[in-house]
């Protein structure tokens, strides 16, 4: 499998004048968005529906980075640099979000991509650090897809807390959870030799879950320019 795809979590943003180290370019077309649609549940048409998008990173002028991608027609530009995100009414899940750009976790110089991404991307959902479960995770020799399940992270015994009751002191055990249930997609492509790679994430809350085969089908394919 070697899917082209252009999303990313947006960390450290490298690159070089059209596309940036030969990236292999690719055209998105109106028919990858209706393989994205093609696969909307049922129940959420006429919600959501995916178009393809320009976007800008905005992170200067001088090396802003242009996206071309299938994204939710829907959905506003987000707080952080290529990303989109529900509006309020979309009723989406407070953090669903959607986010391109590239990524050189330090230097920007050739690197063993596959190992890098893993450590970045993948390694905290692969390792049990996040709570949940791996549904996919298939290995390209130039990408990585990965769709894993989020589950809440309870602490049953996070402590203890004292309250009067009937002039009674009684305490109770503190039982906290974190995080929330819901669908994480990250997929990640390099080129051999580049000095950076590229990712795409939808983080989808529960209310967005059954999307998850679309934002498949949604990071298939991106275009970057510089």
């Amino acid at each position: 499998m070697n899917r082209k795809l252009l999303l990313v979590v947006l960390i450290a943003a490298c690159g070089k004048k059209g596309g940036g180290d030969g990236a292999a370019a690719v055209s998105v077309t109106k028919a990858d968005a209706d393989a994205a649609n093609a696969v909307v549940p049922a129940d959420l048409k006429g919600k959501i529906e995916f178009e393809v998008r320009k976007l800008d990173d905005n992170m200067s002028k001088r090396h802003k980075k242009t996206y071309t991608f299938v994204a939710p027609k829907q959905w506003k530009a987000g707080f952080m640099p290529g990303s989109v995100e529900p509006n309020a009414g979309d009723n989406m899940g407070f953090g669903t979000s959607m986010q391109v750009g590239t990524n050189c976790d330090g230097d920007c110089v050739a690197k063993d991509w596959a190992k890098t991404a893993d450590k970045v991307n993948f390694s905290q959902y692969t390792s049990g650090k996040v709570t949940g479960k791996v549904v996919k995770d298939e290995k390209g020799k130039n990408d990585r897809l990965l769709v894993f399940s989020n589950e809440p992270t309870v602490q049953e015994n996070a402590g203890t807390a004292t309250a009067t009751v009937n002039g009674s002191a009684a305490t109770t055990t503190v039982t906290v959870t974190s995080g929330s249930k819901g669908v994480t997609v990250i997929h990640a492509w390099w080129n051999e030799g580049d000095s950076h790679y590229y990712t795409c994430q939808a983080t989808l809350n529960d209310a967005a879950a059954a999307l998850a085969p679309a934002f498949e089908k949604a990071c298939a394919k991106v275009s970057f320019e510089e």
